[in-house]
């Protein structure tokens, strides 16, 4: 883990002991993506939460807070609902 994100980590961590921070991507020089996540999942709220609570990087970067998306849970969900078809058979 980068200083940067142990920094962004901590800061996080004083906002919510909760939040994690899953991934920090910087696809350009100026821009920073944050993937989060919450025991109580993720919403607009959190994110605008993370981002003002994060105010002073947008000095130095354009920031982006965001989920990691569903996918995983999706498909985890889907192998069940077949795993119990078959079961039932």
């Amino acid at each position: 883990m980068t200083d940067l994100q142990q920094d962004i980590q901590s800061r996080l961590s004083e906002l919510d002991s909760e939040i994690d921070l899953l991934a920090v991507e910087q696809p350009g020089g100026e821009m920073l993506r944050l993937f989060i996540d919450h025991p109580d999942g993720v919403d607009l709220a959190l994110c605008e939460r993370v981002t003002h609570h994060l105010n002073d990087l947008r000095v130095d970067y354009a920031l982006e807070v965001s989920s990691p998306g569903d996918k995983y849970r999706r498909k985890r969900a889907s192998s069940t609902a077949s795993e119990t078809k078959e079961s039932s058979q």
